[in-house]
């Protein structure tokens, strides 16, 4: 084994050394991922702002070095039958190493939005007006249902009316929460 890399060209050599130590060190990551004990280390990029989420504040992480490494080892040994000046086999691996980081960025992006906290709270419906979806009988005869738009997600609310009665079809502007199920309004 030592034969054939002694054997090979010194860039071939830089080649296959970054793409096995890469390699080995994503394996590791990716174990640590999920058994959980997966923590990026930032570096200090002088401002420059990649991934703005909870964990990934900053662009230059050890993860995207192993990325970059990665992509950049097994692009130059992949291409090197390929591509024939070492100059353009360099610029090729460079490419795919940032392609890789690029991916990864978007990847992490995408799943940091799965937790964004998506729960409704009725305190946000104070203020909204919401289309009455069955009568709200005058101020203490009983309760209505009102239909609320919050974050672009409908809810279903019970309501009573502070006054009169509002009728099916009609708006009424919601003022206050009454408990964890209710809201007060009056007419739009």
């Amino acid at each position: 084994m030592m034969e054939v890399y002694n054997a090979l060209e010194p860039a071939q050599k830089i080649f296959w050394t970054v793409a096995i130590a890469a390699s080995i060190v994503f394996v590791i990551q990716t174990i640590m991922t999920f058994v959980g004990l997966d923590h990026d280390t930032d570096l200090d990029a002088g401002g420059l702002d990649g991934v703005d989420a909870d964990g990934v504040s900053g662009f230059f992480t050890f993860k995207n070095l192993v990325n970059f490494l990665l992509g950049y080892g097994w692009a130059g040994v992949c291409f090197k039958n390929v591509i024939s000046s070492p100059t353009l086999l360099q610029l090729a691996a460079v490419g795919v190493g940032v392609v890789f980081v690029l991916v990864w960025v978007l990847i992490v992006r995408q799943v940091m939005k799965l937790g964004v906290d998506k729960t409704f709270r009725l305190e946000e419906t104070v203020g909204q007006v919401a289309d009455v979806y069955l009568r709200i009988p005058a101020a203490g005869e009983g309760k209505g249902k009102v239909m609320v738009s919050v974050r672009g997600s409908v809810h279903e609310i019970d309501a009573v009316s502070v006054s009169s009665g509002i009728p099916t079809g009609a708006k009424a502007k919601v003022l206050r929460t009454i408990g964890t199920d209710t809201v007060e309004v009056e007419p739009a």
